[in-house]
């Protein structure tokens, strides 16, 4: 074990349970400056945790204390944390020990902290400008609010934005949660007291442990959450982040989790798992067949379901398009329904043993009644351009023995495309559409190899 402090931390063994208060309930906010404690969690992050450290102990709020658990680095952490102490003093505390993940790592830092106010930051994530000195302001203004969160963006592993997270406001209530978890968790500020009524993180859990908080806080004080519209924090996205890495973790846990505090939950988390398997299989090598691993998480939430809904569910999903068309090695981003959007991204995985050809059998089914021009183009930079001249099946044939590499995407741009909306009486379905894919396959080059890298050919 490595323990570096500047100034004296109480070591408090405390349960789940344990009361966590070191101020009188008389002695209000209001009286005095008060203090915030953020805690943070550490593990090999040794390229983010200095920036982390800087957006809290460089916030215009003086009154903050960092506390950072470590879970026993070995990329250089242990020495960014020594330059960041003599840098912030008695500010930065921090402790390098094994723990048993994550939420063990915080609850060790959440009893180590003396502060009125809470904060958690993830050691890749980082506070936005003065997001404390708001946070206070806040909970010294309002003595009946429990928690705070605010707008979280998402960024990369440069730090380039790559989008809003999805907030909702307390309105929502703990009902809304069936939909997603609205509340993105570096943006979270806790009054004390919610540690001493509701307790620590479960341990047990490996990835949702933060959304089980919340939904505790929201039983807890249903009245004493707020939402300010205002960006709190930045959350990173990268490989080595538990939400990149353990996404099936997160939606199994999520729906025990709902059944165990709200009711049977709805389908979202699972529908959530399958856009996120989608949007990079096949080139995961770590799911190399999407029907089957979906498929297996479905039975694994089975327990969470009524037998009707599940029932339901398995049936929807078996006529899902995104699973019935994709084979092991390749992907077409089409619809559920099977619809291809104007641009359709085709991605192949090329193994040893991969067919020479992917077979893609369609319909021209557009209420336009016109030919289609398809424009083709390959990751290193191959085109061309085929046309259907009339409405009903077709097949579109590629050579795989012309891509280059093991993993290649191949961009299929199709016009005219349609909007059934505009174009179907009574339809609201504002989609753009180009074809239907029916079903797909590999097959092997004829033997005289005339086969060209791309063949449109209507089917006898």
């Amino acid at each position: 074990m490595v323990r570096r402090e500047s100034g004296s931390i109480p070591r408090l063994i405390a349960g789940p349970r344990q009361q966590l208060s070191y101020f009188p309930e008389h002695y209000s906010l209001i009286d005095r400056e008060p203090r915030v404690s953020v805690v943070m969690p550490s593990m090999n992050q040794a390229r983010f945790i200095g920036q982390a450290i800087d957006s809290v102990l460089q916030q215009t709020y003086p009154n903050v204390e960092l506390i950072v658990v470590d879970g026993g680095s070995n990329d250089g952490t242990l020495g960014v944390l020594e330059s960041r102490l003599g840098r912030f003093g008695q500010r930065l505390r921090w402790v390098s020990e094994p723990d048993s993940g994550a939420a063990n790592a915080i609850n060790k830092a959440l009893r180590l902290a003396d502060g009125d106010i809470i904060g958690w930051l993830n050691s890749d994530d980082l506070y936005a400008a003065d997001v404390i000195t708001h946070a206070v302001q806040r909970f010294v203004a309002d003595s009946s609010l429990m928690m705070l969160y605010g707008e979280g963006e998402h960024v990369d592993a440069q730090g380039a934005p790559l989008g809003r997270y999805p907030t909702r406001p307390p309105s929502a209530s703990i009902q809304g949660f069936h939909d997603g978890c609205y509340i993105c968790q570096p943006t979270v500020f806790l009054r004390r007291t919610v540690l001493d009524a509701v307790g620590l993180l479960d341990e047990g859990l490996r990835t949702a442990f933060d959304f089980e908080y919340w939904l505790r806080v929201f039983k807890q004080f249903p009245q004493g959450v707020a939402h300010v519209d205002r960006v709190h924090a930045y959350s990173r996205l990268h490989d080595d982040c538990i939400t990149m890495k353990m996404r099936r973790t997160v939606a199994l846990e999520a729906m025990r989790l709902l059944a165990r505090h709200v009711g049977v939950p709805r389908p979202h988390w699972l529908e959530s798992y399958l856009s996120e398997l989608c949007s990079v299989y096949p080139f995961d090598e770590r799911v190399p067949d999407l029907a089957a691993e979906f498929f297996g998480v479905v039975k694994e939430a089975r327990e969470f379901l009524t037998p009707d809904g599940y029932e339901r569910l398995m049936g929807s999903y078996e006529q899902d398009a995104r699973l019935r068309l994709a084979l092991p090695g390749a992907y077409a981003s089409v619809s559920p329904d099977g619809w291809a959007p104007p641009t359709l991204a085709l991605r192949i995985r090329k193994t040893p043993s991969t067919a020479s050809i992917l077979r893609l059998s369609c319909v021209n089914a557009s209420p336009l009644k016109r030919p289609l021009t398809l424009r083709t183009l390959t990751s290193s930079g191959k085109e061309d351009v085929r046309r259907v001249e009339s409405p009903g099946p077709f097949h579109l044939d590629f050579d795989l023995r012309e891509l280059t590499g093991s993993q290649s995407t191949i961009l299929v741009t199709t016009e005219p495309s349609f909007v059934p909306a505009q174009v179907e009486p009574g339809s609201r379905d504002a989609r753009a559409l180009a074809f239907r894919i029916e079903r797909t396959k590999f097959v092997e080059a004829d033997a005289d190899g005339q086969l060209g890298w791309f063949d449109v050919s209507r089917h006898r």
